[in-house]
């Protein structure tokens, strides 16, 4: 098979990248506020496409984390992620923010919670390095929770995309949260059916022995 990087990185680059603010004068930056939606889209996206391939992990990932290893060690790798995970932010796992909140704010030693967080740094500025970086790392949990508890991770889906409060949706768009000024209710089926496309036709363009097991 080939040595691939994986779709999930390719991905939060050319993301990362899209969303990166260029300044006149000074570096390259993206904020808290757009990184805290795009972190919670690359949890989603590994969750879905990982609950989609869950019977096919090695091939999995291998095409979208570029992990490879002996037969069953994704797998192995995923279920230690996913007991990791529940173990540690069982009261996050209610919608992908929440949970991107909990464990960010786990890193920088914020004792409030990650929406507080997120809504009094939301106009701070992130290195683009570091935003495509955890967006990846974000994927991967995603997709080790999405393969190894879909159901758990379904509740959260459905959590996620409820309709949130029209006050609390504006309130946190003028803190910076760079999300739609309408909500867009989504559907689960619907929205694996459009990401497994994209992916899928990357496994076809850049690794296609991997798209003929995941295509099966």
């Amino acid at each position: 098979m080939e040595n691939i990087s994986g779709y999930s990185r390719l991905l939060t680059r050319t993301r990362v990248k899209q969303e990166t603010r260029k300044p006149l004068f000074g570096k390259p930056y993206l904020t808290y506020g757009q990184c805290y939606v795009l972190w919670g889209y690359f949890f989603q996206l590994g969750g879905i496409l990982g609950a989609k391939h869950s019977a096919k992990l090695d091939a999995f990932g291998h095409a979208f984390l570029g992990a490879r290893g002996p037969n069953g060690a994704v797998e192995t790798f995923f279920t230690e992620v996913a007991s990791s995970l529940l173990k540690k932010s069982p009261s996050a796992l209610t919608t992908f923010s929440d949970y991107v909140g909990s464990e960010f704010i786990g890193r920088v030693g914020y004792s409030g919670n990650g929406q507080d967080y997120f809504l009094e740094h939301g106009m701070e500025k992130v290195t683009p390095d570091t935003a495509a970086e955890l967006s990846w790392q974000y994927s991967e949990q995603g997709a080790a929770l999405g393969a190894i508890h879909p159901q758990t991770f379904r509740k959260m889906f459905e959590q996620s995309h409820k309709a949130a409060p029209k006050d609390k949706w504006q309130n946190a768009r003028a803190a910076g949260l760079e999300i739609p000024e309408e909500q867009d209710i989504m559907n689960y089926d619907e929205t694996v059916e459009g990401e497994n496309v994209a992916f899928m036709e990357y496994c076809r363009e850049c690794c296609p022995e991997l798209h003929s097991i995941l295509k099966e």
